[in-house]
């Protein structure tokens, strides 16, 4: 579990699920500069569109979800969405085995943000004997920014403890509002090459 080194935006994820999605990849780019230079027509056509596929997945499920923490809020990569929640609109956090973050427009989870683990937070002996539970990174991260946010003199929007029909907690587009969108290149890319794939498949 890393927390990059950037002093204005820092993206936490689990290095672990990382490497794994490196070395996966790695593999998908051997296999298929081999295919390349040793298959014939034929098994390229049937291998490699599945190798492209196969790669495109181990992207999505192990390297793009993360959690990138900035001075006005967080934003949240999940395998095919993207959520932006500003500080103004997130009432609270959720760092048990999975991180979730409570806002005005609804829970919001972060598969990529690691969390407590399966045993929960880690107990650490003090020099004095005492044992006392570590606070897991991610939420050390978060409550950092959110605590020096408020410190900087911001404060919650109005509406933000009661969104209401006429004022609804998140709208996309509008400024200081919780976000919410589709990664339309990625998913588009997923879709054409799973398509490739099974004609590949199918054809005789």
């Amino acid at each position: 579990m890393t927390i990059a080194p950037d002093t204005t935006r820092r993206a936490i994820y689990s290095t672990p699920t990382r490497v794994l999605g490196v070395v996966a990849m790695a593999l998908c780019a051997f296999f298929t500069l081999n295919l390349l230079l040793t298959g014939s027509a034929a098994s390229i056509w049937q291998f490699l569109p599945w190798l492209l596929l196969a790669g495109w997945a181990f992207y999505v499920l192990l390297w793009r979800p993360c959690l990138i923490v900035a001075p006005d809020g967080l934003r949240v990569i999940n395998i095919l969405r993207g959520h932006t929640i500003p500080f103004s609109e997130l009432t609270a956090m959720r760092v048990l085995q999975t991180v979730s973050f409570d806002t005005t427009g609804g829970r919001i989870p972060s598969w990529g943000a690691p969390g407590a683990g399966k045993l929960g937070p880690k107990i650490s002996t003090g020099t004095d004997g005492s044992r006392n539970a570590s606070v897991p990174l991610t939420q050390a991260a978060v409550q950092n920014a959110w605590d020096a946010w408020e410190r900087a003199g911001h404060h919650p929007a109005p509406d933000a403890e009661a969104p209401s029909a006429d004022h609804p907690a998140s709208q996309p587009g509008q400024a200081g509002k919780v976000e919410s969108r589709w990664n339309l290149p990625a998913a588009v890319a997923g879709v054409l090459l799973a398509v490739l794939a099974l004609v590949s498949a199918l054809a005789p």
